[in-house]
């Protein structure tokens, strides 16, 4: 007796998805013929489902070259022909609900969703007044797709990583005071902006809209943290909402190392710190600020993307709990925009302050793009 693999009962047909904790391996299964997409479908539509998301790494392809890239799953350390054609010079600024930001020579920023038939979005230019100036990070306040008209970018522009955003529909940006400077992450929480600096002096700012028509208004952030402007600073910092909705500050540090040329080169990160901020819900004045030596229920994503905090128990078969997972970031003091080792990614345990690996260097990815997580959300009509 054959069986009858199309009408498989759905329930057996959910036990098996509750399986599969990439969502790329749900297309798989919803290919294999009508029903099974019906199910796979229906069960994309779950609450629980819809807001636990593995990230993925965005990976060069070394079989299609450096015009392309594919993803790669990091429970079963398997890469997937999932191809996405970006090619080599343009750089990667940022993955936020769901889009990709891409900035070219002349300074012009393009959102591009991989996962959805949707037209790109390019932005006007950014005021830079030197050509070798760049965007090094691009986060956005919702999704465009669902937000057509009211959605935000704000961008980490110029050698000095300064802010400017802009509103959808915008033909200028609105630039923030130049005296902050050494921007590394930005975040939309609560309905303000935060951001935090190499110096990890964190600022908050409201989305006023500028009125003025050649974009040279400059808006004035409020101080949150004030930073540690001695030795004891960190070459990176990020902000991160907790899965209980409070805001994380993570400081990351790097070993150095005197080369020949007596020059000080960069050997990777050795140590992480993840500090909670208490504000004040009215004001967004910090009232505290602890030290975290577990991170609960929080697994973190940090890189050049957004940064990101899922579900150890949901993930717990394929994620390290107390753990930070990294990417090599881009370095603003970097003078090429990728090093010819981008090999700086890893896991590092909180607790024991140890470190792992979710994805190998490969000798065959030397200068091309550094790897980046995202979050796929794909088209299921």
């Amino acid at each position: 007796m054959e069986s009858d693999w199309a009408n498989l009962d759905a329930l057996a047909l959910c036990m098996v998805l509750d399986k599969l904790k990439e969502r790329i391996d749900h297309v798989y299964f919803g290919v294999v013929c009508k029903s099974w997409h019906s199910v796979a479908k229906l069960h994309h539509q779950n609450q629980q489902f819809r807001t636990n998301v593995l990230p993925m790494l965005m990976i060069p392809n070394k079989k299609k070259g450096r015009a392309n890239r594919c993803l790669y799953g990091i429970p079963n350390g398997r890469a997937y022909p999932f191809q996405l054609s970006l090619p080599y010079n343009k750089r990667c600024c940022g993955f936020s609900h769901g889009w990709l930001a891409t900035i070219d020579s002349r300074h012009v920023i393009t959102l591009l969703n991989p996962f959805k038939k949707v037209p790109p979005i390019r932005l006007p230019p950014l005021d830079m007044d030197f050509p070798q100036c760049s965007v090094y990070k691009v986060t956005l306040s919702a999704d465009p797709i669902t937000n057509p008209n009211d959605y935000v970018v704000v961008a980490i522009y110029s050698l000095n990583c300064c802010l400017s955003f802009i509103r959808a529909g915008q033909k200028f940006w609105t630039y923030v005071d130049n005296d902050y400077f050494g921007v590394t992450d930005v975040t939309f929480y609560r309905g303000l902006v935060y951001a935090v600096n190499q110096w990890e002096n964190i600022v908050s700012f409201n989305l006023s809209y500028s009125d003025d028509p050649f974009g040279k208004e400059q808006i004035f952030p409020n101080n949150v943290l004030q930073g540690r402007y001695d030795e004891t600073f960190s070459q990176m910092s990020y902000l991160v909402k907790s899965l209980e909705g409070d805001l994380w500050m993570v400081t990351r540090s790097f070993a150095t190392d005197l080369g020949d040329d007596n020059n000080t080169y960069n050997k990777g990160t050795n140590s992480f710190k993840v500090y909670k901020l208490e504000l004040d819900l009215q004001s967004g004045r910090l009232l505290q600020e602890l030290r975290l030596k577990s991170l609960g229920d929080n697994v973190l994503f940090l890189g050049d993307n957004d940064s990101i905090s899922v579900s150890a128990s949901y993930f717990s078969n394929s994620l390290q709990r107390d753990s930070i997972y990294f990417t090599h970031d881009y370095n603003a003091e970097t003078p090429i925009p990728y090093t010819p080792r981008s090999f700086d990614l890893g896991i590092y345990n909180v607790k024991d302050e140890s470190f792992d690996y979710h994805y190998l260097y490969n000798p065959s990815f030397t200068r091309m793009p550094p790897a980046f997580w995202v979050l796929p959300s794909f088209q299921w009509d």
